[in-house]
Parts: structure tokens; sequence; C-alpha cells
């Protein structure tokens, strides 16, 4: 159950990281650009942040029933 987890997860987090990256590198950005890229920075350290979580090692759900 991980997996799938973990994959969807970095796929989002790598998108939205790539986002981010793009406005930032935007001259004169529009206020609704700046507000994406503050929205899309806050899904990239959330999705870091759950990543990391998936990749404990302590939980194990394979005893899931």
């Amino acid at each position: 159950m991980k997996k799938p987890l973990l994959v969807l997860t970095a796929t989002i987090t790598s998108i939205s990281a790539a986002t981010s990256i793009y406005l930032a590198t935007l001259e004169n950005p529009t206020d609704i650009q700046k507000q994406l890229s503050t929205t899309v920075n806050s899904i990239s350290v959330a999705g870091t942040t759950a990543i990391f979580g998936l990749l404990d090692d302590n939980s194990d759900d394979s005893n899931v029933t």
C-alpha cells in the first residue's frame, strides 16, 4: 500500500516543485502568480514531509488485515 502512495506523493511533489521554480524565475510576476507560487511551495514542503513519513521503516503495514 505504501508504494502507490509514495509514487503519487513523489509525482505531485515534483510537479509542484518544478512549478514553484518556474514561477520564481519570472521577472515580473502578477499577484496571482505570486499566490500560486506560495501555494505550490507549501505543497512541495508538505509533500517532502509526507515522503519521509512514507519511507519510515518503523511502520509496517504488511500486518494490516
